[in-house]
């Protein structure tokens, strides 16, 4: 009997595999050290909810160092009339980062699939905030949800779909600085 197929073809199997490897050992390294920050932001228009005027967003602080951990946001409705859903029927109670670049707002890669709400500051129980006067804390736990520490530079928080009146659906967003 002849040699066997492993024996007669050991070069080409033993190639195939070391290609498969390598490129594997590629796709990994390139999701390791790619840039955390990706596309350009797909919320243009952003904080135009009905009746705004009569809202605040805003971040506990103006200015964070690059290695924070927790954000806390306010949001407050002042409006005379209708509450304010900070989730809507086409996305989850989440938000997502974005930092300012090249004249244009870019999304953040997450290293979790979907950037919720933090446990340790208590997520808020409900997702609507009342008119006149109705208040929500929102805990943003930047090192648990994105790659820290975070580059200097000009940073946004997006909660996409809210929704206030007449099913009009609105991007807030809340922006601060990091140094």
């Amino acid at each position: 009997m002849g040699p066997g197929i492993l024996t007669r073809y050991s070069k080409q199997v033993l190639g195939g595999i070391l290609a498969v490897f390598a490129i594997m050992a590629a796709v990994l390294l390139y999701f390791r050290f790619r840039s955390p920050v990706g596309g350009v932001s797909p919320h243009e228009m952003v904080n135009d909810l009905y009746e705004w005027e009569y809202m605040t967003f805003t971040a506990e602080q103006e200015v964070y160092s690059t290695d924070v951990n927790t954000i806390l946001l306010y949001f407050r409705n002042d409006a005379p009339d209708g509450v304010v859903w900070l989730s809507s029927r086409q996305s989850s109670f989440a938000y997502e980062l974005e930092y300012w670049k090249d004249g244009a707002w870019h999304r953040m890669r997450p290293v979790v699939k979907s950037p919720q709400w933090s446990d340790t500051g208590g997520t808020p129980k409900t997702d609507i905030v009342n008119w006149n006067g109705g208040e929500i804390t929102l805990h943003c736990d930047i090192a648990h949800d994105y790659p820290t520490p975070l580059r200097a530079g000009r940073y946004r928080i997006v909660i996409p779909d809210c929704e206030h009146m007449k099913g009009a659906l609105a991007d807030l967003t809340v922006e601060f600085e990091v140094r």
